[in-house]
């Protein structure tokens, strides 16, 4: 789950120009993120901080790529 989060976020980085797959990957690329770390959370009960937020990257990245990805598409079209 956590490599099809990064897989939904490298792709909705690739494609925002065409406006839809921001509002559809990112979200889909979190929940993803969400599920592998709430698996591994349930695996390994007791896991260090670091660990922790090594498995919250993929959620992370997918929660700021959407509003990045809003401000480029915006700052393109502004010019």
């Amino acid at each position: 789950m956590a490599l099809l989060s990064l897989a939904l976020t490298l792709l909705s980085a690739l494609t925002f120009w065409l406006a839809i797959p921001i509002f559809i990957l990112p979200p889909l690329g979190a929940y993803a993120g969400y599920r592998a770390y709430r698996t591994r959370r349930q695996q390994q009960p007791r896991m260090s901080r670091t660990w922790k937020l090594v498995w919250m990257l993929p959620m992370l990245l997918a929660i700021v790529a959407m509003p990045l990805e809003l401000y480029v598409l915006n700052a393109g079209y502004r010019a």
